[in-house]
């Protein structure tokens, strides 16, 4: 019944719906973390480790007092969301000269890419005003300036703003069946693409995502049957549980799409 009434509302108020799932989602999360004692175990990380990433693509970035509501060890470990190791070894391989982040929660990504690519701007966009709050504060810790943080993205806004050659990574609730239309967004034919679906909440928008942009791109799909890296850090500071608690991501089962431009600045990836 619930997950009808959130396919009803998707139907008749895409925006207003994304805006009350992303919080929704992040309260769920931060009184699963408290109901956890995560608290303490993320105290234990930062006391022996210190708050910067220690592994996977986004090591050395600085996490900050606000993330420490989050589930904290996946990101402060480097292990968040390792099953798209693969799609990062390729998109990284990349040159871009903007970058979105929709659906960007406190900045990992969004901050992450920006010190991976300084000359690139930056565009954080998530409904939440808590973590909009969050990314501002990473994009001071981190010095990364090229961050500018945004509210809502919609499609007339990637009609009048998106660059040739952009990368967009995404994970906004189902807003995708939305926002990316290849047939009347002629930049994102160029654009290389990390999107999160939500068959669960829009029935078959993988399927109509992979079609649309079938003859612009290559795609490919990482999901729950995708490895995922292994941790190289010892843990033996914490119990058994703690650790297992540490490496626990408060999520779903997720499933990703990749879209390599065939045309474009970056259209080699395509050949990776």
């Amino acid at each position: 019944m619930k997950q009808l009434v959130k396919r009803f509302l998707y139907t008749i108020a895409p925006q207003w719906t994304t805006a009350w799932m992303s919080a929704r989602s992040r309260a769920h999360s931060h009184r699963v973390v408290a109901e956890w004692g995560c608290g303490a175990i993320n105290r234990k990380l930062i006391e022996r480790l210190g708050s910067q990433v220690q592994e996977g693509p986004f090591a050395g970035l600085q996490l900050t007092p606000m993330t420490y509501a989050e589930q904290l060890g996946p990101y402060l470990l480097g292990v968040y969301e390792s099953e798209l190791e693969e799609a990062w070894s390729i998109v990284l391989r990349g040159n871009y000269s903007q970058i979105l982040d929709v659906g960007a929660k406190f900045g990992y990504y969004a901050v992450g890419l920006a010190r991976r690519y300084p000359q690139a701007h930056v565009v954080a966009f998530d409904t939440d005003w808590w973590a909009r709050k969050a990314v501002a504060e990473m994009v001071t810790a981190n010095g990364t300036s090229n961050v500018e943080v945004k509210g809502f993205c919609t499609p007339e806004w990637l009609m009048q703003n998106l660059q040739e050659g952009a990368f967009i990574i995404s994970d906004c609730e189902g807003y995708e069946a939305v926002l990316f239309n290849p047939s009347s967004i002629s930049r994102l034919l160029t654009a290389t693409l990390l999107i999160e679906t939500h068959d669960c909440f829009v029935p078959g928008i993988s399927e109509r995502l992979r079609q649309g942009f079938a003859a612009t791109h290559q795609i490919r799909g990482f999901g729950k049957e995708t490895p995922r890296r292994i941790l190289n850090l010892a843990l033996d500071f914490l119990s058994e549980r703690e650790q297992a608690l540490a490496l626990h991501e408060v999520r779903p089962p997720q499933t990703w799409l990749l879209c390599l431009p065939r045309t474009g600045p970056n259209q080699s990836l395509s050949g990776e």
